[in-house]
């Protein structure tokens, strides 16, 4: 046990190590969206410190499964969270998405759900990755940023999210075995939402773990089948 927990952490510090090279790089280059696919398209949404380069493992694999993929860099993530959800929804008109998939990690998740309700009805499903639903306590540590400021677990959006959060069916939440960034592990659980929780530990392996990759593109198969004999979106309820 004590030799597995010491991989794990091994292996997240590398990834935390990989997350932010790919930030920084992410200021230069973008991922290109992958427009065609037999699948419905999938929105990436990138977090706190995040940009779109860091999916670059998640997009492969979603590429090679057929879908349509675009990754909504929104920038570093660190500005206020209201106004991100408003550029993640000039993102999708400007794209002109329709029935699609959001993938939000970490505060990405809280972007997403974020968006105004006309917003949300064109989301076919949401899947968040390690979102802390609750707020995250290394906030504190960085009250400079309006976004941290904003993830305090007793902020007003954090309790307006978590609300809306909860009453929306068409969410699956994704957890870490433990994650160090969103922390305790129930600040990313919902009462009432479909939680799946992956056997891959920390906070970064959420997106570059080949397991957490499988089983994304895992809960994104299924719910392509359940969907199969649907039309047009599920609408979300008003917050």
């Amino acid at each position: 046990m004590a030799i597995r927990h010491l991989r794990d952490v091994v292996r997240e510090i590398g990834s935390l190590y990989l997350y932010a090279a790919c930030s920084v790089a992410g200021a230069i280059y973008q991922p290109e969206h992958q427009v065609m696919g037999s699948g419905r398209a999938v929105v990436l949404v990138p977090g706190f410190l995040g940009r779109g380069l860091a999916f670059f493992r998640l997009r492969q694999w979603l590429v090679e499964q057929g879908y349509p993929v675009y990754i909504a860099d929104l920038g570093f993530g660190v500005g206020c969270i209201r106004e991100k959800s408003r550029e993640l929804e000039l993102f999708v008109d400007t794209h002109e998405l329709e029935d699609f998939y959001i993938v939000g990690h970490s505060m990405g998740g809280l972007i997403s759900l974020g968006m105004e309700e006309e917003a949300r009805r064109r989301v076919r499903h949401f899947i968040t990755l390690g979102t802390a639903y609750h707020g995250a306590v290394l906030s504190h540590l960085v009250p400079v940023f309006p976004a941290a400021r904003q993830l305090n677990p007793r902020s007003p959006l954090v309790r307006e999210l978590i609300r809306r959060a909860k009453q929306q069916e068409n969410l699956t939440t994704v957890v870490a075995r433990w994650d160090e960034i969103a922390f305790p592990r129930q600040s990313c659980l919902l009462d009432g939402s479909c939680e799946a929780i992956t056997g891959v530990a920390g906070h970064a392996q959420l997106i570059l773990n080949s397991k957490s990759l499988q089983q994304v593109t895992g809960l994104l198969s299924t719910l392509e089948s359940d969907s199969s004999g649907m039309t047009g979106a599920q609408t979300s309820p008003s917050a």
